[in-house]
């Protein structure tokens, strides 16, 4: 027997005969490979389970150092091996080798330096297990929960995607049932008044000629009857005739100018409604913007002071039906967020090949941990009841179909601005 082997086994039991010690081991470690190394590393033993486990004969193996094994693609520290051995104390690890033919094989080992009686370090002791097939096992593990998270991945996102497009197919048939509800009542105040108008204006006609008729006969009464002038005074002044003439006047004016406005919201309502235009067609966003401001204006002029800076802007091939429905959607959430005594400014603007439209506030601003949020179906940050949370979701999606961006910037209490950009050369996509 080796003279360094019986000088280990001697080391590790003196009372114990050494070869019969090392026939024990060998007869008793069938699935574990034993390895004896030198202080300096090189192989002075191995059992017959190692030169099964490495493909290495038992003299291949001798003389040479573990590093025969080492395989390009190791992943074992080795620097923190040594530190751990030469310090004394036992390492475990797993070390990715390579067998006598080439092939990778994972092994399971136990190392442990053996220590004379002055302490000193004489050999290493490794005991490894071949785990090749339980790694295999755990690998196919890992990739079939990889492939499961990915399929959960998929399927929320596949589900993200059916609950967008479900929000969005409720929003337009609810969109579609306000525009034919506003369809009808446009129709139905129209006509009403339109004749309400073409009568306010008969009569100023009218009262403008009896005025004129009544100056004639006063001038005249005073002229050739100052008697009866004079008798007719005290009644013509009790009766205020000088303010009633006036004061018809303003009504009458006062009632066009009611009558005018409503017939504008009765046109804005039929833009809303697309009675009066196409799906898709060329027009001018500023008068888009007019026209949703009127629509929102009584949601806006108790809280907050309204500022406009539109610039002159071409007209966009765009369907402003579905982008009046952005705007309203942005300015009432900025009307929602001012309490009393805000500012709401909007812009538009041509910057390159796109049309810029930005919308501000100084609201109450939005968190930070939501602003990435804002666009989620079904998301909101209003009270349970206030809101459906399918607003901004549908508005980012309108803007998306354009071809364009929609970007929120803001500050949880000191306001929030939306800017929306439109590029130019849309026209003839679907």
């Amino acid at each position: 027997m080796n003279k360094g082997i019986q000088k280990v086994f001697g080391e590790l039991d003196s009372q114990v005969d050494p070869i019969l010690l090392l026939r024990a081991v060998e007869q008793n470690s069938a699935t574990i490979a034993i390895v004896i190394t030198d202080s300096e590393g090189t192989i002075i033993y191995v059992n017959p389970r190692f030169t099964e486990m490495t493909g290495y004969t038992k003299d291949e193996a001798l003389g040479q150092n573990p590093h025969i094994l080492k395989g390009e693609d190791g992943l074992t520290n080795y620097a923190d091996m040594w530190q751990t051995l030469l310090a004394g104390r036992q390492w475990r690890g797993d070390f990715h080798n390579k067998r006598k033919n080439g092939e990778f094989f994972w092994e399971r080992a136990a190392i442990s330096p053996i220590l004379d009686e002055a302490g000193e370090i004489t050999h290493f002791l490794a005991i490894k297990e071949d785990i090749t097939e339980r790694k295999e096992i755990e690998q196919e593990l890992e990739r079939s929960v990889a492939e499961s998270v990915q399929m959960a991945t998929t399927l929320e996102f596949v589900n993200a995607e059916l609950k967008a497009a479900q929000s969005q197919m409720l929003q337009r048939e609810k969109m579609a049932s306000i525009g034919q509800l506003a369809a009808g009542v446009a129709h139905e105040i129209n006509n009403p008044i339109g004749f309400v108008s073409s009568n306010l204006r008969s009569l100023d006609k009218y009262l403008k000629k009896l005025t004129d008729y009544l100056k004639i006969l006063e001038r005249k009464i005073k002229e050739q009857a100052p008697d009866a002038w004079q008798e007719v005074m005290p009644e013509r002044k009790k009766m205020k005739v000088d303010f009633l003439l006036e004061d018809c006047d303003d009504l009458i004016a006062e009632s066009l100018d009611g009558s005018e406005r409503v017939r504008k919201i009765v046109q804005n309502l039929k833009t809303f409604s697309r009675v009066d235009q196409a799906e898709a067609q060329s027009a001018d966003l500023n008068e888009c913007l007019e026209s949703t401001i009127d629509i929102v204006w009584n949601e806006i002029k108790y809280k907050s002071t309204l500022e406009k800076n539109l610039a002159e802007l071409p007209d966009l091939y765009c369907s402003p039906q579905e982008l009046s429905q952005v705007f309203t959607n942005i300015l009432i959430n900025a009307a929602q967020a001012i309490e009393k005594d805000g500012l709401i400014r909007i812009c538009s603007w041509l910057g390159g090949d796109s049309i810029f439209i930005s919308i501000q506030d100084n609201g109450s601003g939005i968190a930070e941990e939501n602003l990435e949020k804002i666009f989620e179906p079904f998301f909101t940050t209003k009270q349970v009841g206030d809101g459906t949370g399918l607003g901004m979701s549908i508005s980012y999606e309108i803007v998306k179909k354009h071809g364009g961006k929609i970007v929120i910037d803001s500050e949880l209490g000191k306001g929030t601005t939306f800017t929306i950009e439109l590029p130019l050369d849309r026209e003839g996509d679907e």
